[in-house]
């Protein structure tokens, strides 16, 4: 991908901005992209089997993301745009809403980003339930009697 960096261009993280779209569009300038660019990477990196075709987006798409006309972006075009952008796909997906600062201990898997599509019509009690489930599954993993039974 053809990238001018922008020397004078001050570092900021997700947290200086207030919605995903803005975030985007600073990444995208600070890398010196178009957004013509941006989209020919995503059909590249599909190409090459690295972005599942759900990651596809047009430039009026992203345009409408950065200008904050679409608010709630799907994890496959978020993981479009962090492969694009080298970044890491956690930090969108926190930045869109889907994560909250607890759950970074979430690896990013095939499995758990179908279930985000299921996660976003969940209420904020319904993701901690299942959070919360999560790591009950995870602290019985070293239980002796999870082991099976003994032999003999």
């Amino acid at each position: 991908m053809n990238t001018k960096q922008n020397p004078q261009t001050k570092f900021q993280g997700p947290d200086d901005f207030a919605t995903v779209g803005q975030y985007l569009s600073s990444l995208r300038e600070s890398k010196g992209l178009t957004m013509s660019a941006v989209v020919d990477e995503i059909k590249r990196l599909m190409k090459n089997n690295k972005l599942e075709s759900q990651s596809a987006i047009s430039r009026g798409y992203l345009s409408s993301l950065e200008s904050d006309k679409y608010t709630h972006p799907s994890p496959f075009k978020l993981k479009g745009l962090a492969v694009a952008y080298n970044i890491p796909y956690e930090l969108l997906l926190n930045k869109a809403g889907y994560l909250d600062k607890t759950s970074k201990k979430v690896k990013e898997d095939a499995t758990f980003t179908l279930m985000l599509k299921e996660v976003q019509d969940m209420t904020v009690r319904e993701r901690q339930t299942v959070l919360d489930y999560i790591e009950y599954v995870k602290s019985r993993r070293n239980k002796k009697y999870d082991k099976g039974p003994k032999k003999g």
